[in-house]
């Protein structure tokens, strides 16, 4: 989890809260939110978006970016092309995928979005669909023809390009080998862990099962929301002393607005004094923490104010106990040959039932 990680700026212009109820229904339309094999990728520090391609009724196709908290962003720049046709724009379509920081050799910053995740193309659901062919699709279908449109493309438009859109790279689960010696060396972006996601699960609009995160117990973070505690004024009764260093509160979230008391936060005096002077606003704010094993306690890594509310309690209790458990990287590559048979013997016995 590299401390220079960049949290980026959702770009665009933020839809008027009136417009967002019609988009949201129709998109709810689209997707129809009423012993496997993994791809795995590497977990980004950035901002989980969905990319939503529409036609407005006078046949221009707007792009609109939806975050956790269901706000929508217009990204005028913005265009996607069908394959073969480079005049005819996609229509309800949906891409998962995130919003991340470059960081390139030469120091300048670049945004990229990252498309991992592909549940509708032109009206058609595919949220049902194995994931592997969700991937396959998005590529060939989404990506290429939008990487053929900018090639040709005019300067002026290449320029006004908010950020570029790729893949994120996949690797098959036995591949964590090039994952680790290749993949993430070269990342220009912060990354803190694995994904695993189910080869042939359906997409899931909540919390998937069948996705599993990896990272070392020395990197899993939380997302907490703080309160401050002041001691108590010795000069005022009955008032609190605000210029004296607080106890930083952790609250996990119940649902709604509820809170309930986790822990304590571990500020050293330095932070303390810094966050002090900057007059930042700190009451409230959503903060992810990663547990430290030196002052045995959870200790602040960033300020999450991309994200509503902090983790729901049952995800706060299996990070606890997966730090609890944590299986080192090692340990990991150790079980790939196992992994590896188990996937070419599934891929054999679905050829062999396919033949039949």
């Amino acid at each position: 989890m590299p401390a220079d990680s960049i949290i980026p700026d959702i770009p665009g212009v933020v839809v008027d809260p009136r417009l967002e109820f019609p988009l949201r229904e129709r998109i709810n339309r689209v997707v129809g939110q009423n012993g496997n094999s993994y791809f795995v990728s590497e977990k980004s520090d950035g901002i989980r978006l969905l990319m939503y391609c529409v036609l407005h009724e006078n046949g221009q196709q707007q792009v609109f970016l939806v975050d956790r908290k269901n706000k929508f962003s217009y990204v005028p720049q913005l265009r996607f092309p069908l394959p073969g046709q480079p005049n005819v724009w996609h229509n309800d379509t949906i891409v998962d995928g995130e919003l991340i920081v470059d960081r390139e050799p030469n120091g300048q910053l670049t945004t990229r979005f990252l498309a991992f995740d592909l549940l509708a193309v032109n009206g058609q659901n595919l949220i049902h669909k194995p994931f592997g062919s969700r991937l396959a699709r998005m590529q060939q279908e989404f990506i290429n023809p939008y990487k053929k449109m900018l090639q040709t493309a005019n300067p002026e438009f290449r320029m006004a390009q908010p950020f570029r859109v790729s893949v994120k790279e996949m690797q098959r689960s036995y591949g964590l080998l090039k994952m680790f010696n290749e993949i993430i060396p070269q990342l220009k972006h912060g990354s803190d862990g694995l994904i695993f996601t189910s080869a042939s699960a359906p997409y899931v609009l909540s919390t998937n099962e069948k996705m599993l995160k990896w990272k070392p117990p020395s990197e899993n973070s939380i997302d907490f929301k703080v309160a401050l505690e002041f001691p108590a004024n010795p000069r005022q009764p009955g008032s609190f002393d605000y210029s004296a260093k607080p106890r930083f509160m952790l609250g996990q979230w119940e649902g709604g607005n509820n809170y309930s008391p986790f822990g304590e936060m571990f500020v050293s005096d330095e932070q303390w004094e810094q966050w002090k002077a900057s007059n930042e606003r700190l009451q409230g704010r959503i903060v992810e923490v990663v547990f430290s094993p030196q002052v045995r306690g959870w200790t602040f890594f960033r300020f999450r104010d991309d994200k509503q509310h902090g983790n729901h309690s049952s995800v706060v209790a299996k990070v606890v106990v997966s730090i609890q458990d944590g299986v080192e990287r090692d340990e990991l590559l150790s079980e790939m040959p196992m992994i590896r048979d188990a996937w070419k013997q599934r891929e054999a016995q679905a050829q062999m039932q396919h033949h039949h």
